[in-house]
């Protein structure tokens, strides 16, 4: 009988280690499926985000060319040099439309661009003379230029004397021709 025993007990420890290792497969194989599909889902869940990333990043390099400033508009203002003596309405009014006729080669052009070149703006209205419809004759300078969807160019205006004029008149008498008769 003692060797009947001792196969039972090793039957019985088997039929427990089959048991003990079907019940642990069992239970770590649904944990493991649970982890897979979990895995799965962050695996969809990354690549739905990354391709909105993408999108987004596409979308951004859009904005960004839509967002090319360009000059739409050209604006003045005419600032008095002189406190004590305010100009005309009328002289500020065609100083205005003739800077904004000088600077309306600008519309269309990109803010970027014009502002790279902001020195030839200041060069332009340095010391510019202009001849008024009444042939008065103004003095402008610039002050100030703001850059951006809309040009804004702030000067000053003096109007220059008839004596000024006088003064240029000889100045130009005197000069020699350019061209020999």
């Amino acid at each position: 009988m003692m060797i009947v025993l001792w196969k039972r007990y090793l039957a019985l420890l088997l039929i427990g280690c089959l048991l003990g290792g079907t019940a642990v497969l069992f239970v770590y194989g649904r944990e493991m499926e649970q982890m897979m599909l979990v895995r799965k889902s962050l695996e969809l869940q990354n690549k739905k985000l990354y391709e909105e990333n993408q999108e987004l990043k596409q979308n951004q390099r859009v904005y960004r060319k839509k967002q090319d400033q360009v000059i739409e508009e050209v604006r003045a203002f005419v600032l008095t040099a002189d406190q004590k003596q305010p100009l005309h309405g009328t002289i500020v009014v065609q100083v205005v439309d003739l800077i904004e006729k000088d600077f309306a080669s600008l519309k269309g052009k990109k803010a970027e661009q014009v502002a790279e070149v902001h020195q030839v703006l200041h060069e332009m209205l340095r010391r510019r003379e202009y001849v008024l419809s009444d042939q008065t004759m103004v003095e402008v300078r610039i002050k100030t230029v703001f850059i951006a969807r809309t040009l804004q160019v702030f000067v000053t205006a003096e109007v220059i004397s008839d004596d000024v004029w006088q003064k240029i008149a000889r100045n130009f008498l005197f000069l020699p021709p350019y061209i020999s008769t």
